[in-house]
């Protein structure tokens, strides 16, 4: 999957995917990732029309959603465009659509995550895809928060941590690192000078900053 700038998972789900024959399929209901090490994109799994999802959770309809990975994605724009007809794409009923050690992205968002100290330090807000093709938490949590709020960006910042900071998925998520680490690059990728001029401008109120911690990613 190409894009042209940085995008979260909460963004795609608000985006119509259409066919290569520019007919409306659904929205992206959920995702999947693999984790091997490091957090990976795998499956865009589409919605349909609420009617339908309703009938599928009465089991008055099997339910049938479609599932496709990044390279069937033609570009992403206001409608994420597919390269191929919707005839083509597998879906949940299909035995190998999705493989059995993928996660989803509604799993992720329910799961607490556990510094190197056993601490718990928040959970997954949202998923973020960087133009690299690198995947990345975006974290909440009252640890983050009153650290924010100390700041004055508390409602205007994401903090994003990469996914190779992950050491373990298992009904938690577990880092490489420690509570006092995350503090301390929080510190660092926020200065004071740029927080303040934030604050005293009002541009964050405008568009919401992305503060990525381990630009130089721990061992």
């Amino acid at each position: 999957m190409k894009i042209e700038r940085s995008i979260c998972c909460n963004e795609l789900k608000k985006a119509d995917v259409l066919d290569s024959s520019g007919r409306k399929i659904g929205r992206i209901g959920d995702l999947t990732f693999k984790f091997d090490g490091d957090l990976k994109l795998s499956k865009f799994i589409i919605t349909g029309p609420r009617w339908e999802e309703l009938l599928e959770s009465l089991s008055i309809k099997k339910d049938r959603d479609y599932v496709f990975d990044g390279s069937k994605i033609k570009k992403i724009g206001e409608n994420i465009h597919l390269d191929t007809s919707v005839n083509k794409l597998k879906t949940t009923l299909d035995k190998d659509a999705i493989p059995k050690e993928d996660i989803r992205y509604s799993a992720l968002e329910k799961m607490e995550i556990i510094d190197n100290q056993g601490t718990k330090v928040g959970h997954a807000v949202d998923i973020d895809f960087d133009v690299s093709g690198a995947v990345s938490m975006i974290v909440g949590g009252s640890f983050f928060e009153e650290k924010l709020e100390a700041l004055g960006l508390k409602a205007d910042v994401d903090i994003i941590v990469p996914g190779d900071v992950i050491s373990s998925i298992t009904d938690k998520i577990h880092l490489k690192v420690s509570k006092d680490e995350l503090e301390t690059t929080m510190e660092d990728a926020i200065k004071p000078e740029s927080a303040k001029k934030a604050q005293e401008t009002k541009q964050v109120s405008q568009q919401v900053a992305k503060v990525r911690l381990f630009a130089q990613r721990p061992m």
